[in-house]
């Protein structure tokens, strides 16, 4: 996806984010019971997983164009992996509760986290090495979405500032 994409998403307001969870949660929730046909399940699976992994992987890729020592362009695969993993299960009928499906979406989506988390501490560190306990408060503010866009807003956004005026490398 294109850094300009990822400029446009952690310039959204909260606001936009956290009702999108929320509204994700709530159709989660008022669908719970019923018996859905593979692919719906399928694709309210993807609900609130996509749109948090959208905002992680906008702000790692926003962190990513200040960093001189981030990690490369070729880790924004894994922000895609929570929600295609969250699909496929979906579709293919499989457990999401304690099962290696569960599993293999909590982790992609921890190593997302840690990414994201670590990439944008050490932008905004004074000296460009963040310490772990900073970087483990941001990792689950981003667990945490619905607060952790209020609250690390300020931050993502002085990283993004700083980053507009960066040309793309293609």
């Amino acid at each position: 996806m294109s850094p300009d994409i990822a400029q446009r998403v952690v310039r959204w307001h909260p606001v936009i984010l956290t009702l999108v969870l929320l509204a994700g949660l709530l159709a989660q929730l008022s669908v719970s019971g019923l018996d859905l046909p593979p692919f719906a399940r399928g694709v309210l699976m993807l609900f609130p997983l996509g749109p948090m992994c959208l905002w992680l992987w906008a702000v790692f890729s926003v962190a990513r164009r200040t960093s001189l020592n981030a990690p490369s362009g070729y880790w924004e695969w894994v922000f895609a992996l929570p929600p295609a993993i969250a699909l496929c299960a979906g579709l293919a009928g499989w457990s999401t509760n304690n099962s290696p499906a569960a599993f293999a979406v909590f982790m992609s989506l921890f190593v997302g986290l840690s990414l994201s988390a670590k990439t944008l501490e050490n932008v905004d560190a004074p000296g460009g090495s963040a310490s772990v306990g900073r970087m483990l408060a941001t990792a689950l503010l981003m667990y945490l979405a619905p607060i952790g866009m209020w609250v690390l807003r300020p931050k993502i956004l002085r990283v993004a500032a700083r980053s507009s005026g960066i040309p793309s490398a293609v």
